[in-house]
């Protein structure tokens, strides 16, 4: 895992509160630096106290005292964070500044905004390569080997696998309610919206999920209770919603209702499964942004068949 030590360069402009703006942009202008965005202030200890942004530096007439110009206090981030967490931290400061601080607040370096955001950049385009099961460098290759053809049919493959045995698992689950099928035909129309309903609910919350899990960590108890009173809520709209327009538009009360409760429910489950996946991988040590693809859809697909033919033939008439 990259970390913030890895792009770290300790080669930045660092001074005391008292140095005049004068004598810094002569030291400035005898050195070449990595990092420019900013002069560092730091006491004796060499502990970091807080910040100049060069625009202000270069504005202030040179008798000013560097106390006068500080900024917003950087933001500081020890050797050991994952550079991805960091770098979503300065995203959402904009003009951030991150500092490099061991475990007595020493300055060790800085990390330039340009690196964080080219490693930000890298990592969305991995994630979403990952969710198809590409691998980080299949999309680099243009030209394919015949050996480079095969490692990608073997990343790819095994997810498609398990969708077509997520999808044979499905189909069992169907053929176990033929009865159901068989006495309302019209109980196949509306199968496929309950089961892309389920996945477009689970994939916001896998989406949200993942994001917050590249922040740190998240409470499973709290994700699980904050994602369910959410597809509570989300499900009894769409349930309302979806048995009233059914209801007139068919005028078929009983299977407006099955519908109607079928979208309720399994936004409920979706939201917990969506939940429960991401972490289950990061507890195993796996790639979270993996539940957002394959394992996901075959898992919510399955419970949400089942979910449906079972109220179908709870409530319709035999």
């Amino acid at each position: 895992m990259t970390t913030a030590a890895d792009l770290m360069t300790p080669d930045i402009p660092r001074s005391d509160r008292d140095r005049t703006v004068g004598e810094t942009i002569a030291v400035l202008r005898g050195h070449t630096w990595d990092e420019v965005g900013h002069v560092y202030l730091v006491d004796d200890q060499a502990v970091l106290i807080g910040q100049v942004p060069i625009e202000r530096l270069l504005q202030a007439k040179e008798e000013t005292a560097l106390a006068e110009l500080e900024g917003l206090p950087p933001i500081e981030v020890l050797p050991g964070d994952g550079a991805e967490t960091v770098a979503l931290r300065a995203v959402e400061r904009h003009d951030a500044d991150v500092a490099v601080i061991d475990a007595r607040r020493r300055l060790l370096g800085a990390i330039p905004i340009g690196r964080l955001l080219a490693l930000l950049h890298e990592e969305h385009v991995d994630n979403f390569l990952r969710m198809g099961g590409v691998s980080r460098m299949d999309h680099l290759h243009l030209s394919l080997t015949a050996q480079q053809t095969l490692n990608q049919v073997r990343a790819r493959l095994p997810w498609l696998l398990v969708g077509l045995a997520g999808g044979f698992v499905a189909s069992g689950v169907a053929s176990a309610f033929e009865a159901s099928l068989k006495n309302e035909v019209a109980l196949a129309f509306f199968l496929p919206l309950v089961v892309y309903m389920a996945d477009a609910v689970g994939t916001q919350t896998e989406t949200v999920l993942v994001r917050r899990l590249a922040y740190g960590e998240v409470e499973l108890w709290t994700q699980l209770v904050k994602e369910t009173f959410i597809g509570v809520s989300i499900g009894t709209i769409v349930a309302v919603v979806a048995a009233a327009g059914l209801w007139i538009w068919n005028g078929h009360p009983a299977l407006a209702m099955v519908v109607g409760a079928s979208l309720g429910v399994t936004a409920i489950v979706a939201t917990v499964m969506a939940s429960l996946l991401p972490l289950g991988l990061v507890r195993l040590g796996a790639d979270p942004a993996l539940a957002s693809g394959p394992v996901a859809t075959v898992v919510q697909d399955i419970l949400s068949v089942g979910i449906y033919l079972m109220i179908a033939t709870a409530l319709l008439p035999r």
